[in-house]
């Protein structure tokens, strides 16, 4: 019988241990653990960072927004992508979008650029569906073969003259000059992993203004490439400026990077100027929380502005507006988002005057 008990509990460990290993079984992406209840959701600790309501609107002035909007999929099957990255399989939840339409509706922009939505016809939907008298009646949002299927978009309650987007573009020729670059990976082709969409918008007969919508790839094995990124989208912009002096630009979306990461100051050297530069890198000033943009404690997002549109930023009209954050110990992979979750990432806000020249 003791042979027999330690025969049994010696057969269980080698199981384990096969399991652990992948030996005799496909290996797959953590699933939610198989029970005949519904998991509860998270409990939701409110706004942990920033602000837990919006600035008031300054009068004559243009609301800027940058939002990482977490995976917006419609429930439209899109055929160009299978497998893993089956869209069908990961339609966004009624109650996310709803709890997104009402962070959207609270920051309030004239002008709102986005990460990760899926495609125009996924934009359209949101916006009738959920945003329908929010004024947003002009959307960009082109296709850039990124292999999840997610792009960047603007919404805008004024009317969108130009956008284009950078398909299969060279980043292996881009000028490193100095020190301080991440290592380069010797083979394979250099190109963005999602293209920044490029908006001119029409605020008015007198006032344009020009948005790259970006989302820079995340990861430490990243670094590179965020770095080839900003080096060609500087390239972008300063060919704006030279046949416009006065064109008025702004850089904006998730960055995934920190104020101090070499793909943030890239654009800092080239003159752009970071709108949130008076925040706190104080960790233990409790005003640090204020700027903090995603979910893990961090600052990722960003709207860098050029010289032509940083002298018609209102002082003071900078925020990030904070909304739901998960619990300690949340795992996205496993646990039900807290009641009003929207997105890991919060918008970031800040607000331009069009009548400097006036």
């Amino acid at each position: 019988m003791r042979l027999a008990m330690t025969s049994m509990i010696t057969s269980a460990i080698l199981l384990s241990v096969m399991a652990a290993l992948g030996i005799g079984a496909m290996q797959e992406r953590p699933k939610r653990p198989a029970s005949t209840s519904v998991p509860k959701a998270a409990e939701s600790e409110g706004p942990r960072f920033g602000l837990a309501s919006p600035l008031p609107r300054t009068p004559g002035s243009v609301r800027l927004a940058a939002y990482n909007v977490l995976n917006v999929f419609d429930a439209v099957d899109d055929p160009s992508l299978s497998g893993e990255f089956d869209d069908i399989k990961e339609p966004t939840p009624p109650a996310r979008l709803e709890a997104l339409a009402k962070v959207i509706r609270a920051a309030d922009a004239d002008i709102i650029a986005l990460s990760e939505v899926e495609s125009l016809q996924a934009l359209t939907w949101f916006r009738d569906t959920y945003l329908k008298d929010a004024g947003y009646q002009h959307l960009a949002s082109e296709d850039v073969e990124y292999y999840r299927g997610v792009e960047c978009s603007v919404m805008s309650r004024f009317p969108i003259i130009e956008k284009k987007v950078w398909l299969d573009e060279n980043l292996r020729d881009v000028r490193r000059e100095g020190e301080g670059w991440a290592p380069s990976p010797d083979d394979g082709d250099l190109s963005f992993q999602r293209s920044p969409l490029m908006v001119t918008v029409q605020v008015d007969a007198d006032y344009r203004l020009t948005i790259f919508a970006l989302h820079h790839k995340a990861g430490r094995d990243f670094n590179h490439h965020r770095e080839a990124e900003a080096l060609r989208i500087n390239e972008f912009v300063r060919r704006l400026e030279d046949a416009d002096p006065s064109r008025n630009i702004a850089v904006m979306g998730d960055f995934n990077a920190a104020p101090w990461d070499k793909s943030l100051r890239v654009y800092l050297a080239n003159g752009l100027i970071d709108s949130f530069a008076h925040r706190t890198t104080d960790k233990n000033s409790p005003e640090s929380r204020l700027y903090k943009t995603h979910e893990s404690d961090r600052v990722l997002d960003y709207i860098l502005l050029n010289s032509a549109a940083r002298r018609e930023l209102v002082v003071g009209s900078q925020f990030v507006l904070g909304t739901v954050t998960p619990p300690a110990g949340y795992d996205y992979r496993t646990d039900v988002p807290p009641a009003g979750y929207a997105s890991d990432h919060y918008p970031v806000v800040l607000e331009l005057r069009t009548n400097d020249l006036k």
